[in-house]
């Protein structure tokens, strides 16, 4: 019996074994990434960037959300902003690679992430906060700016496990920081600190090595970063990281037209405040309101609708239409007969509408003759189209059907010249040196009356001449009648 239960007990041990050989081991879950690039100057246009980029891509329910980040820094205020939101992110876990340098303010946006990965050759560190001194030269400012951004960099580390005093010392340039080392034991410790220890416990620890000196600032390399525990690795790119975290399906948020505008005004606010307040000095310098008072105006509502252009890439239709009936609007009633603004007014209409019907469902010999188009223009071919069918059809049906209709159905008017005159002849009654008021403003053309008659008239050289105002007449050629002010009148 003993022997056959020794047997069977070596059998299914065998069985077992096999088994477990022959079963295919269980895979690891495919990973889903999302990229965020984080690029240029950190200012609030970034920042509004990443608030909006973070909530795209946490509704894509993905496993990471991955930050490449290449800035030399910029403003403290948006990268608290920045810092947030990240550290804001919940059931996702955060990865930042250095694409080149991550210094200043974008060493602490890297460290929001809870791992770091740097590519060869890149920086982080050196995150000192500076204002520039009434001579130009750059300042390291105060304790009440420094103490607050070492609480955060010490945050940081805490709560993604990194190191908390060398974190700190890419602040504070007075922070000495010191590395001790006794058989397996490693201390890190601040110079000050050590300088407190007894001679004894000083020999027992032996000579320290200066990861920091007093007066420098941590800057480190990829290699540097990864032997102080801030980098989890160095990659050689981007692809490499996905495959370290076994990340198969990747996308990414990418910053739109809008976003880069509200960035680059941003940039440029304070050259546009001083054209523009410069203009406007300018304006209320010389009579009436000109050119400078435009500049002024534009350049200084640029600077203030800057700060919300951001999310315009959603309502580019809508704005296009509202800029080109501006235009329209300033052809016809403020500067007559130049065409430019007609014209840009039409090209931005017309703008508008392509964009809208980028989508439309063509038909079908139009849709194959756009067939590879880009969007944009399949929607402007289908407003081309649609506005040569509305000047062909009025111009074909005056020309052909119209004129075929019955008399008392056909809205064209039958009559002859016997009665008619020329539009001259009442000009004829009229002489240079009359004088007349302006009935309506001329800028440069509008209505004046002349013996109790109102007459087209136009002034020279463009000057505009408000209504009500005495004029007189200075020339009249081929029926067109040229005025000036009354100076006398």
């Amino acid at each position: 019996m003993k022997k056959w239960f020794f047997i069977l007990s070596v059998f299914l041990f065998s069985f077992g074994f096999l088994w477990a050989e022959e079963t295919p081991a269980e895979t690891a879950p495919d990973k889903h990434g999302v990229w965020i690039k984080l690029d240029g100057d950190v200012d609030p246009g970034m920042a509004d960037f990443v608030k909006r980029a973070i909530r795209e891509a946490v509704e894509k329910k993905p496993d990471y959300i991955l930050f490449e980040i290449n800035t030399f820094g910029g403003r403290l205020d948006a990268a608290y902003d920045i810092v947030d939101t990240i550290t804001g992110i919940k059931n996702i876990k955060t990865v930042s690679l250095v694409r080149q340098k991550a210094i200043s303010a974008g060493a602490l946006i890297a460290l929001a992430s809870k791992e770091l990965y740097m590519l060869p050759g890149t920086t982080i560190g050196d995150c000192a906060p500076i204002v520039q001194g009434s001579d130009g030269t750059p300042t390291i400012v105060g304790e009440k700016i420094q103490s607050p951004l070492r609480a955060k960099f010490r945050n940081l580390a805490q709560q993604n496990h990194y190191p908390e005093l060398l974190s700190e010392s890419m602040v504070s340039p007075d922070l000495e920081v010191l590395e001790l080392t006794r058989g397996d034991s490693t201390l890190v410790i601040e110079g000050k600190h050590y300088a407190k220890l007894s001679e004894k416990e000083k020999a027992s620890w032996g000579s320290p090595k200066i990861l920091v000196a007093a007066g420098d600032l941590l800057t480190m390399t990829d290699k540097e970063a990864t032997q102080l525990g801030f980098s989890k690795a160095t990659v050689n790119s981007k692809e490499e990281l996905e495959e370290k975290l076994l990340i198969i399906h990747q996308s990414s948020v990418e910053i739109t037209w809008s976003e880069k505008l509200a960035r680059f005004i941003g940039a440029i606010s304070g050259i546009l405040l001083i054209v523009g307040f410069g203009a406007l000095y300018l304006e209320f310098k010389t009579p009436g309101f000109g050119i400078f008072g435009i500049i002024g105006i534009t350049a200084i509502a640029i600077v203030f609708l800057g700060q919300y252009s951001g999310g315009l890439h959603n309502y580019l239709p809508l704005i296009l239409l509202i800029i080109g009936m501006i235009l329209f609007v300033l052809e016809i009633f403020v500067l007559p007969g130049t065409f430019v603004f007609g014209v840009l007014g039409i090209g931005f209409m017309m703008a508008a509408l392509a964009i809208t019907f980028q989508d439309v469902a063509l038909p079908g010999f139009l849709s194959n003759l756009t067939q590879g188009a880009a969007p944009w223009l399949r929607g402007l071919f289908y407003v081309m189209f649609t506005a040569v069918l509305a000047l062909a059809l009025p111009l074909l049906a005056t020309r052909y059907l119209l004129p075929r209709l019955p008399q008392k159905w056909s809205p064209i008017l039958h009559a002859d010249l016997e009665d008619s005159h020329s539009p001259t002849e009442a000009v004829t009654a009229l002489h240079v040196g009359d004088s007349g008021i302006a009935k309506t403003m001329l800028r440069p053309v509008g209505h004046g009356e002349f013996n109790g008659e109102l007459f087209d008239v136009n002034t020279r050289g463009g000057e505009i001449i408000e209504a009500g105002t005495p004029i007189k007449i200075t020339a009249i050629l081929e029926g067109r009648i040229w005025v000036a002010a009354d100076k006398n009148g």
